[in-house]
């Protein structure tokens, strides 16, 4: 499976906010040490805020947290954020495409199989474990 540069993305920047353990985390920290755009950022936090696993404040001391703990939020919930997964918009059709040909054939089973064990071992991920030093 490929990530698509969003969901790279959306990932990166909720480890960056977990990795500060509650301090707020700002666009331009994030920006500075990764190259990202503040623009792409914003369009980033605005996803991961609207499906409520960031909270901002504006101005000075203001910056990024997350809504909950790092180890109750899931690689899964991160893709959701993003609001895609391979086959679309929708994590609940994942894996469920109908071959125009065939509906059971070896390729729909095949891909099937394998959204199916991506997407559970992603619920199975949690930020924290990302974030851990030494984690592999």
């Amino acid at each position: 499976m490929k990530l698509t540069r969003q969901e790279e993305l959306i990932i990166l920047v909720a480890s960056e906010i977990a990795a500060k353990q509650g301090a707020r985390v700002s666009l331009a920290e994030i920006s500075s040490v990764h190259g990202i755009s503040n623009p792409y950022l914003k369009k980033i936090t605005r996803m991961l805020k609207i499906a409520g696993i960031v909270s901002s404040k504006e101005g000075s001391g203001g910056g990024y947290v997350l809504t909950k703990p790092a180890e109750s939020i899931t690689v899964l919930d991160l893709l959701k954020s993003a609001g895609m997964t391979h086959d679309g918009p929708d994590l609940e059709l994942a894996g469920k495409r109908v071959c125009p040909l065939q509906p059971d054939c070896l390729p729909q089973r095949i891909r099937q199989r394998i959204e199916t064990t991506f997407l559970t071992y992603c619920g199975n991920i949690t930020l924290d474990q990302l974030i851990k030093k030494g984690n592999t």
